[in-house]
């Protein structure tokens, strides 16, 4: 019966690999096997190590950053991990956030195995390198499990108020962090640390955050790291980000509040406004497409308005992914797009949109996202010069910034 269960997962994912050599596809089947081969439960620390090969078994050393054992052999490495894993528990459960701790309990609580959730290969990956998650076949269900004497340590310490505490720290700052990267772009160390400090009205622990944050990005990856500072994962140039900020020193980042930060933290968040849905509904309208492809070409629109894509870059986009049949609809479009365009909030602008930037100004019009000089699309901004300052407050002229 297994055999049958594991031959029916193994076509179903060269199914879904079919733009794959037969190569890439042996590798990947070969891969998945790693991960969700059968797993008697229950199953004791032992049992579980046993199933690792020596690179799995030194993922954990690395994970536990547990330093003078890399030379021990498979069987010592084991014999090592039964004594340290247990006793680490603790230390690696005040890394987690809710999410991953949270996981865990609903393991326990369920007397050590539940049906695999929807996770990515790298979930998985990371998980299975804790030493405490464990991942298979049962009955023909992908399941995750602990250990048999993991269960009852880990019951304990959901009990215990401290550590609920610092868990709930930990996410507090992993999903502030992401929701400013995601409304900001790119910000210093020493941005993101006062900025924190203000959101949660606490000093930082500089080490204890970027332990934090560092594991919470290899569970799931949502922003990385350089010399320029901590950035959002679609940042392609951190450098102009950074530069694009400084050069409007007169302009404050947007206020936004802890709740809306914390929404925007979320794994995956994007800002629907009105403005976004209006072109996703033009879409579905007008296109053979579905709500689902719709909205993956309007992301790519903000995401392309975010890394300072011009209107006729984003336009020059669209026509490669729909079929512009007249004048008339490239018009349409272009409306659509400058609407989201201007309502869009954006890193180069503190993350602020170009509408906002025009309502909070008292003495003159902002430019919008305008249309080029041959479009079709009329504008009602007011006019500045090419050689003028450009009212967004760079300090360039308008032609090197809003004006090209």
């Amino acid at each position: 019966m297994s055999n049958k269960i594991n031959q029916e997962l193994e076509d179903t994912l060269r199914n879904a690999l079919s733009g794959l050599t037969e190569a890439q596809k042996d590798l990947a089947v070969k891969e998945y096997k790693k991960y969700w081969s059968e797993l008697e439960i229950p199953f004791s620390l032992k049992e579980g190590l046993s199933r690792y090969k020596k690179n799995e078994l030194d993922n954990i050393r690395r994970h536990l950053q547990l330093k003078g054992i890399s030379n021990l052999r498979k069987e010592e490495l084991i014999s090592f991990y039964q004594e340290k894993i247990p006793e680490l528990l603790e230390t690696t459960c005040l890394r987690f956030d809710e999410e991953r701790f949270g996981l865990l309990v609903k393991i326990a609580r369920k007397g050590g195995s539940i049906p695999a959730p929807d996770l990515e290969i790298e979930q998985i990956i990371y998980l299975r390198a804790t030493g405490l998650v464990y991942s298979g076949i049962y009955q023909g269900e992908k399941i995750l499990s602990l250990p048999e004497e993991l269960v009852a340590p880990i019951l304990k310490l959901n009990n215990n108020l401290q550590v609920r505490s610092i868990v709930k720290r930990n996410t507090d700052w992993i999903k502030l962090t992401r929701g400013l990267l995601y409304y900001y772009g790119t910000l210093s160390v020493t941005q993101l640390e006062k900025m924190l400090e203000t959101y949660t009205k606490e000093q930082l622990d500089l080490k204890d955050y970027f332990e934090v944050i560092y594991e919470a990005n290899v569970y799931q990856e949502e922003m990385y790291s350089d010399r320029e500072g901590f950035s959002h994962w679609r940042v392609i140039n951190p450098k102009k980000v950074k530069l694009e900020h400084k050069q409007r020193n007169n302009l404050q980042f947007f206020p936004y509040t802890k709740e809306q930060l914390l929404r925007a933290g979320k794994p995956d968040y994007l800002e629907r406004n009105q403005s976004y849905m209006h072109l996703v509904q033009y879409l579905t309208r007008n296109y053979e497409m579905d709500k689902e492809e719709a909205d993956e070409i309007v992301e790519e629109c903000v995401y392309a308005t975010l890394i300072g894509d011009e209107l006729g870059e984003v336009i020059d986009y669209l026509s490669k992914v729909i079929e512009l049949e007249s004048m008339e609809s490239v018009q349409q479009l272009t409306d659509y797009v400058v609407n989201l365009m201007n309502n869009t909030k954006q890193w180069f602008l503190k993350g602020f949109s170009p509408i906002e930037i025009r309502e909070k100004s008292e003495s003159e019009l902002h430019p919008l996202v305008k249309a080029k000089k041959n479009s079709p699309i009329p504008t009602e901004n007011k006019k500045v010069g090419r050689n003028e300052p450009c009212p967004c407050g760079s300090g360039k002229k308008y032609k090197k910034c809003c004006g090209r």
